[in-house]
C-alpha cells in the first residue's frame, strides 16, 4: 500500500478542538487517532523531524538544533531512504529548506520547496503541488509539510486567534489533498498519517510542558481501523515503523520506535511480517528510548 505523511508544524491537540477543521475531523471519524501522542526533547522542528523520519531520539540521530547544516549520525536512516532502498517511489513537498537534509541524495524522486519566508503561509501552494504529483506520479511515499501554524504561533502566540486561523488554513490545504485523491479514485490506494512535530506555549515551544510535548496523531486509509481511539502510548519515533508496516517494507535495524500495531486492520496486520514492525536487532537502543520516555512521563505526572 502507498502512504502519505502530513506534518502540521506546531499544531496542538486542543488547537484542533477549538479550530474549525472538517477535513481533520473526517480523518478522525474514519480512522484511528490519539490526541495524546508525544514529541521528543528538544521539542524543536529539525530535531523532531529527524526523530520522525529516522525513528531515533535526538541522542541517537545527533541533530539538536535547527541548523541549516546538521551532521546526523551515520547510523541514522530515514524512512525516505528505506523506502527508496526497497524500490518505492518517493516525493516531498515542504516550505522549510532544512528538510533537504531528511534524506540522502538520490532518495527522492520528486521534491518541491516553496520558501515560506518570501511567500508567507504557503500551505495552500504546497498542497496544490502535492495533489498534482499524487495524481500524476502516484508516489509510494509522500511527505507533505504545512508550516503556517508554527509561523502564527511564534508571531501571535499559540492558541491565539491568528494561530487557530492558521490551523484552519492547514485543514483547507489538507482538503485539497483529500479531494484530489477522491476525484481521481486514489483514496483507496493511500494510507495517510497526520500529526505534529510539537505543540507550543506563549510564543515558543521550548518547555517540557503538556502544551508543548502533547500532539495529535491520526491515521486513515484502507489499511487502518475506522472509528478507533488509540490506547497505546505513541511517540513520534513510532511513525516511521508504522509507515514501513503500511508499505510492507522492513524497518531499518537502527530504528528505536515500533509500529503502532493497534491501528492496522486485522487482515492487513496478518500480512505484515514481524520484522517490518520493529527492529529485533536493535533492542537495547529501543529499551533505552522507552526508559527515557517513561522517565519523562513519570516526572511530568508529578508536576
Amino acid at each position: 500500500m502507498k502512504t502519505i505523511l502530513v506534518i502540521i508544524d506546531g499544531c496542538r491537540s486542543d488547537g484542533l478542538e477549538q479550530a474549525r477543521t472538517p477535513n481533520i475531523d473526517h480523518m478522525i471519524e474514519d480512522g484511528a487517532y490519539t490526541l495524546n501522542a508525544r514529541t521528543v526533547t528538544p521539542s524543536i522542528t529539525l530535531p523532531a523531524h529527524f526523530s520522525i523520519f529516522t525513528s531515533m531520539l535526538p541522542q541517537g540521530h545527533n541533530v539538536f538544533t535547527n541548523t541549516g547544516f546538521p551532521q546526523p549520525s551515520p547510523t541514522a536512516r530515514s524512512i525516505i531512504d528505506v523506502a527508496k532502498d526497497h524500490g518505492k517511489k518517493t516525493a516531498a513537498f515542504y516550505s522549510w529548506e532544512q528538510f533537504r537534509n531528511l534524506s540522502a541524495p538520490g532518495s527522492l524522486d520528486h521534491s518541491c520547496f516553496i520558501n515560506s519566508s518570501s511567500e508567507g503561509n504557503s500551505d495552500i501552494e504546497i498542497a496544490q503541488a502535492a495533489a498534482c504529483n499524487l495524481t500524476s506520479h502516484s508516489p509510494d511515499f509522500c511527505f507533505i509539510y504545512f508550516e503556517g501554524t508554527d509561523i502564527a504561533g511564534h508571531k501571535s502566540g499559540f492558541m491565539s486567534a491568528e494561530y487557530l486561523d492558521a490551523i484552519e488554513t492547514a485543514d483547507t490545504a489538507l482538503g485539497i489533498i483529500l479531494n484530489e485523491l477522491e476525484r481521481t479514485n486514489l483514496s483507496d490506494c493511500y494510507n495517510i498519517i497526520l500529526h505534529s512535530d510539537h505543540g507550543g506555549i506563549n510564543n515558543h515551544h521550548l518547555e517540557n510542558t503538556p502544551e508543548v510535548m502533547t500532539i495529535p496523531w491520526i491515521a486513515v486509509g484502507p489499511g487502518v481501523k475506522q472509528k478507533h481511539i488509540i490506547t497505546d502510548k505513541v511517540n513520534i519515533i513510532d511513525t516511521a515503523p508504522t509507515l514501513a508496516g503500511l508499505m510492507n517494507i522492513p524497518v531499518h535495524h537502527t530504528w528505536q520506535g515500533q509500529a503502532v500495531n493497534e491501528i492496522f486492520k486485522p487482515d492487513v496486520f496478518e500480512t505484515i511480517q514481524s520484522q517490518f514492525l520493529h527492529s529485533d536487532s536493535n533492542s537495547r537502543p529501543f529499551v533505552e528510548a522507552n526508559r527515557q520516555y517513561s522517565e519523562y512521563q513519570i516526572s511530568h505526572a508529578s508536576q
